[in-house]
């Protein structure tokens, strides 16, 4: 019988996306797949459970049954008969530390269909030239909130404060761990800064990205 590691690719290869990109929607670090042995922890069972509940954890587990969940209750019906969508927000969102000062709603403006990002809690726009070329102005990201502590150093992040919504590569500040660096991509016209994470209220990943281009 197959074993968890070839589980594990089988079902990413149903997902149609990539190793790394299961990964990071389960929070479960780089190269977690690849380094999985025959048993798997239940709090790593719990973040792939989380992300991806039409998967059989059974069958992850044993091999015995089938990859998908049969649930025949009207709730699995109606999620297996419609798209998932994705929530639209259009909330001020920089890409540089300018201060957000309106009260905005948080009724989605509408919903957009977009299997890939199916995992993903929102969709929002973004604005500015700091994370020029990889987010351009105008640009639509998806997102998934995280937890502080999960953060890949490396990766964009949309982070929230009192002060402002930016979105930003993380980096960890050495020597300093109560503190991250906010890196932005075009460092010829923006600087990097210097934010405590104590004045974090939220944080998401950015897991994918629309271009807009704007004429």
């Amino acid at each position: 019988m197959e074993g968890l590691k070839n589980r594990l690719y089988q079902f990413v290869s149903h997902l149609n996306i990539t190793v790394s990109s299961f990964e990071k929607s389960c929070n479960l670090g780089n190269g977690f797949v690849s380094k999985v042995g025959d048993t798997i922890r239940r709090t790593k069972l719990d973040l792939i459970s989380k992300s991806y509940p039409e998967l059989n954890i059974e069958w992850l587990k044993t091999g015995f049954g089938d990859m998908l969940n049969t649930d025949n209750s009207e709730v699995s019906r109606s999620k297996n008969a419609m798209p998932s969508l994705l929530p639209y927000y259009d909330v001020d969102i920089t890409l540089g530390f300018d201060n957000i000062m309106n009260d905005q709603t948080t009724i989605p403006s509408y919903y957009l269909n977009i299997p890939a990002f199916k995992n993903c809690d929102c969709a929002v726009p973004v604005y500015g030239r700091s994370m020029t070329p990889d987010i351009n102005d105008g640009s639509i990201v998806a997102i998934k909130e995280v937890s502080l502590d999960s953060v890949l150093p490396g990766e964009a992040y949309l982070i929230v404060t009192d002060e402002y919504r930016t979105v930003k590569y993380i980096r960890t500040c050495k020597g300093d761990p109560t503190k991250l660096r906010l890196v932005p991509k075009n460092l010829e016209e923006f600087d990097e800064m210097i934010l405590d994470k104590s004045k974090i209220r939220k944080v998401f990943m950015v897991k994918g990205v629309i271009t807009n281009k704007i004429l």
